[in-house]
């Protein structure tokens, strides 16, 4: 979990950083909208890594720096929109990455029934197999004994 926190919040760095360096010298919103997905989806990870509640305190707080970092950057690139007239773009954007999200998660949640099923499966044959092997010779073992005498 270390290493994870620690990637998102380099992801996190590099990411704002270049929004700044491009957002001081160009006007062009195309080359700063390229961060939102790298912005959104470190967002995403952080809310997953907080929700697993396996962050150590050192973390905890990293993670809570970052959501800040993501939050106040998401802000300046909303910002950076709006003041160049693309704020209807911003939103368009916004709304294209929360479809993107909630699709992943419908398809993670689909694998996840996908796999269950699949283990339930496995017990149920495993319970039938287990059956036959020990109830099966012992029944014919007491019919048989029954038979004979």
């Amino acid at each position: 979990m270390i290493g994870e926190i620690a990637a998102i919040v380099a992801g996190v760095n590099a990411a704002t950083s270049a929004i700044k360096q491009v957002a001081e010298t160009t006007n062009d919103i195309s080359s700063i909208s390229s961060f939102l997905s790298t912005l959104g989806g470190a967002e995403v990870e952080l809310q997953r890594a907080q929700n697993e509640g396996k962050l150590s305190e050192a973390d905890a707080v990293k993670a809570a720096l970052a959501k800040k970092q993501i939050q106040e950057t998401m802000k300046e690139i909303k910002d950076l929109f709006t003041m160049s007239g693309n704020g209807d773009l911003y939103q368009e954007a916004m709304a294209s990455m929360a479809a993107a999200r909630k699709a992943k998660q419908t398809e993670l949640a689909r694998k996840a029934a996908e796999k269950k099923k699949f283990w339930k499966e496995v017990r149920e044959v495993m319970t039938v197999i287990a059956v036959l092997v020990l109830l099966l010779p012992m029944t014919l073992a007491v019919l048989l004994t029954w038979l004979t005498a």
